[in-house]
């Protein structure tokens, strides 16, 4: 279910990413060009899908959780990073001219450093809602899951991925409780996979695949006809 991180495949100034909202939590949907370039039989762009597995939260923390991620994603704290930096090595260069060049150029370089990375890191930290300690906790503690499907397929993580891909087909179907019981489950799966514990995923699996099928079963929610008086 992990697979290769592309995130060094890729320059800063030609990639995107996306959030998108899942049962599980969100998704992370990056897209980068390959540093191939154009090749024949080979897509122009490499798009990635990150799942992010986010449980414990009632649906308004989770709704908070994805804002949060989503605007964090938006926002490029590079750029501005770059600019206080340079203003800050500058500033340091032309107060100090009295300085021997050696430890001038040092220091310019240490504080416009530091001058980038607090600014990106302000800028990241005043982007989205601000979270309670319990979202924020629970962010620090989600799990990112790639679908690179490279195991057997015998393999407790396909049979993962498998539960994961019907939850998912009926999504649209579930309320808050069934949704929230998926992501217990998964969470439960995935804890069982790292164990190497195949009852616990059987067991977990089994019950995310009754879920669906519940789900499958059930009747879609009425749409209220915007159009009738």
């Amino acid at each position: 279910m992990h697979g290769h991180d592309r995130s060094t495949d890729r320059t800063p100034h030609d990639c995107r990413d996306e959030i998108r909202p899942t049962v599980w939590g969100y998704s992370t949907w990056t897209t980068a060009r390959c540093l191939q370039g154009a090749v024949a039989g080979a897509p122009e762009r490499i798009v990635q899908r990150t799942d992010v597995l986010v449980p414990g939260l009632t649906p308004r923390e989770l709704d908070r959780v994805r804002r949060h991620a989503a605007r964090r994603a938006a926002v490029d704290g590079l750029r501005p990073g770059v600019v206080a930096g340079a203003l800050v090595a500058l500033a340091v260069l032309a107060l100090g001219r009295d300085l021997a060049p050696a430890p001038l150029v040092l220091a310019a370089a240490v504080l416009g450093a530091g001058a980038l990375l607090l600014t990106r890191a302000l800028v990241h930290a005043t982007a989205g809602p601000r979270l309670t300690r319990v979202e924020r906790r629970a962010l620090r503690d989600a799990i990112e899951i790639r679908r690179v499907r490279v195991a057997p397929p015998t393999s407790a993580g396909m049979r993962v991925l498998v539960a994961m891909s019907a939850v998912e087909s009926v999504s649209g179907r579930l309320d808050e409780r069934e949704a929230a019981i998926a992501r217990e489950l998964l969470w439960a799966a995935l804890d069982a996979v790292r164990r190497d514990d195949v009852a616990d995923v059987d067991h977990a699996t089994a019950a995310m695949l009754r879920i669906t099928v519940r789900a499958a079963r059930s009747s879609l929610p009425r749409v209220p006809d915007e159009h009738r008086g």
